[in-house]
């Protein structure tokens, strides 16, 4: 079927509609939906556009027709998001649809497939958990709503197999804290859930890797998930008792996480990849260790050059003191 000709922004910022207009905002949404489903890149990038273009700050969506919209939407794009689906360019740019309507129906289509019992195609659990993120920063699911979501996604995490989809899933949880339309005292709620879940996320994760007999490429996600938290955790604009929470929460599990790579290291020398991704995770979190214990001096070895140099009992004699301090 052709796509729809008519236009439905100057009804979207209705409160209530009539069922010539519901029928009108449906037919768009499926139409346009459907559309997707092509491997010409014109027609692709046109029904893209055509659905993101109802859901602009000028065209003001209000919360009905979202729910409406959504609805269609979900429809039109059934056949993409189905397992036996082989458009891949399709399907991602349904979840990039998905991820900027926001609605509770949208989350939840977007949190199932990031869950890896529910959704095997490596690629759909990528671009949803990329989607899912952007969905939390829309702002228009209630705040309780949304912390549930990010708590759900949090537990799928360690038994997600992919370093690349685990990167992902840490960035949603992140964006957590960038909820567009809270008030002062639920941005700071979302700022400590979000800490919390990537501190507890990373908990399990080092735990997965303790009862793993033998090295696992999903490390490397840690190589660029911890300088994303430290990065959040050196904020100026993050209430200094959440900086202090998370970082003392931070430290066991990252005593693991050296520890654990120290273990390993004659291993991981056979892959050059896997090899650099510990030397990059531990000296983050020897930085976040050292930050929020006070032992931060410029004058001391880092320890990915320690790594580097296979000087493995001078990074075991750091996270000693480490513990030392910890029980000060």
């Amino acid at each position: 079927m052709a796509p729809p000709r008519h236009r439905i922004v100057n009804i979207v910022n209705k409160n209530s509609l009539t069922s010539e207009e519901n029928q009108l905002v449906t037919q768009y949404a499926i139409g346009w939906a459907e559309a997707l489903d092509t491997i010409d890149a014109t027609e692709l990038f046109t029904a893209r556009r055509r659905l993101i273009g109802p859901l602009s700050q000028d065209a003001d969506m209000s919360p009905y027709v979202r729910s409406v919209y959504s609805k269609g939407v979900l429809t039109g794009v059934s056949p993409l998001l189905d397992p036996s689906n082989t458009n891949e360019m399709g399907l991602v740019n349904a979840l990039q649809v998905l991820s900027v309507i926001g609605s509770e129906q949208a989350s939840k289509k977007l949190l199932n497939m990031v869950d890896v019992s529910e959704e095997k195609r490596d690629s759909a659990r990528l671009w949803a958990s990329i989607g899912l993120g952007k969905s939390f920063m829309v702002g228009v699911i209630p705040s309780r709503k949304l912390i549930n979501n990010a708590t759900r996604l949090q537990g799928f995490i360690s038994k997600e197999p992919k370093w690349f989809v685990i990167v992902e899933q840490f960035s949603a949880l992140a964006a957590l804290q960038d909820t567009a339309n809270l008030d002062s005292t639920e941005k700071r709620k979302h700022e400590k859930t979000s800490l919390e879940l990537q501190t507890r996320a990373i908990n399990s994760f080092v735990d997965s890797l303790r009862n793993s007999p033998f090295i696992d490429e999903k490390f490397i996600a840690m190589s660029m998930v911890l300088p994303s938290l430290r990065m959040q955790l050196s904020s100026p604009l993050l209430d200094s008792n959440e900086r202090n929470a998370a970082q003392k929460e931070l430290v066991e599990p990252l005593c693991k996480l050296v520890t654990i790579s120290v273990e390993v290291v004659e291993a991981a020398k056979d892959n050059d990849t896997l090899f650099n991704a510990y030397g990059q995770a531990i000296e983050t979190a020897g930085l976040i260790v050292d930050r929020y214990l006070g032992l931060d001096d410029d004058a001391r070895s880092s320890l990915v050059d320690l790594w580097k140099d296979n000087n493995t009992p001078a990074i075991l004699d750091r996270v000693t003191q480490w513990k030392s301090f910890i029980k000060k």
